[in-house]
């Protein structure tokens, strides 16, 4: 979600548009954490009352986030301001699964409520038309910049895997690990990168338990560099999620040309033609993902071709330049004037 955020601001939409991007959530003790809400709250409802907000565009994940997020939305009710609620969280499902009847209704009349719900997905679209049956959705994809093509010499001797993202078991890296292991009895010049924090100890010790030492490097949280210097070196990536709305992270392997493997979920099937631009397997599907692990580890035509295709995809459908100009469009239609 934050990278998303990030994008806009980089690509000229805050300045554009004079957005103000206010924290109301920061990580730290719930002390902190009410501070900054607290914060935020009385920070905009000064604009509010002073009649300085024209939109309010409110990026949602789930649980908390959601419930911090309803503030912000009737506060533009109260005031007749105009609201987005932009949904990024893939857990969605289950977060609204779990709650009890009256708050399953206050969710649908939330969505209902709001001007514009933003979904990443047709997909997404059609399950909070289930829940919001009144809700005004736009479906608008997350984006990545297109990389420069840049020319290097690759160790031939080594396939270097990638997977970016949480670690997590939602996110499927101890299905991955466990598939890996039998890879690189077959495929000994594998070598797998996970980037990313979470449950890093835990998924280190599964590795260790399987022999994997000398064939996995775990790099935790990484910058911008060191994230593009991972993609330049990558021959295949791999996001083997349980739930997921659109993932920046396959956005971004698909635009440097990496062939993907990831799973029949949220909107992935709607990025990813499987055996044309990716690979798709179910989540959980241990074998399958073994499968395609060494089927593309055997076929360097295969992935240059399904590299190609999708980064292509990428281009006609997912850069900035084709959804910045849907989010300004939006933003046109909602909001009464436009600054600068």
């Amino acid at each position: 979600m934050l990278s998303v955020i990030e994008g806009y601001q980089r690509d000229g939409v805050f300045d554009r548009w004079n957005v103000q991007f206010v924290y109301s959530h920061v990580n730290g003790s719930h002390f902190k954490k009410f501070l900054i809400l607290t914060k935020a709250f009385f920070y905009i409802l000064t604009l509010a009352v002073t009649g300085r907000i024209a939109l309010i565009h409110c990026h949602v994940s789930i649980g908390m986030s959601f419930w911090r997020k309803m503030i912000f939305v009737i506060m533009g009710k109260v005031f007749g301001i105009p609201s987005i609620m932009h949904l990024h969280g893939g857990w969605t499902k289950i977060f609204y699964n779990s709650l009890p009847t009256i708050g399953k209704h206050l969710i649908g009349w939330l969505l209902s409520t709001t001007d514009v719900v933003v979904v990443l997905s047709e997909s997404w679209r059609s399950y909070i038309l289930e829940v919001a049956p009144k809700a005004n959705i736009v479906v608008l994809p997350n984006y990545v910049e297109i990389p420069e093509p840049v020319v290097q010499s690759k160790d031939n001797t080594k396939i270097n895997l990638l997977f970016l993202g949480m670690v997590s078991n939602r996110k499927g890296v101890h299905d991955l690990i466990k598939a890996f292991a039998a890879v690189v009895k077959n495929v000994p010049q594998f070598y797998l990168h996970i980037a990313g924090d979470g449950d890093v100890g835990l998924a280190k010790e599964y590795a260790h338990e399987l022999g994997l030492d000398s064939y996995i490097e775990f790099l935790g949280w990484v910058g911008n560099t060191e994230k593009n210097k991972l993609l330049n070196d990558a021959d295949i990536f791999v996001l083997p999620s349980y739930n997921e709305g659109l993932p920046v992270s396959i956005l971004e392997a698909m635009s440097f040309g990496i062939p993907v493997i990831s799973t029949k979920v949220g909107g992935i099937p709607e990025l990813i033609e499987d055996e044309v631009s990716g690979f798709l397997i179910k989540p959980g599907d241990i074998h399958a993902l073994q499968n395609r692990l060494e089927q593309l580890a055997s076929d360097l035509g295969m992935r240059n071709r399904i590299g190609s295709a999708g980064k292509e995809i990428i281009k006609q459908r997912f850069s900035k330049d084709v959804v910045l100009p849907k989010l300004e469009l939006l933003y046109e239609s909602l909001s009464l004037y436009k600054v600068k």
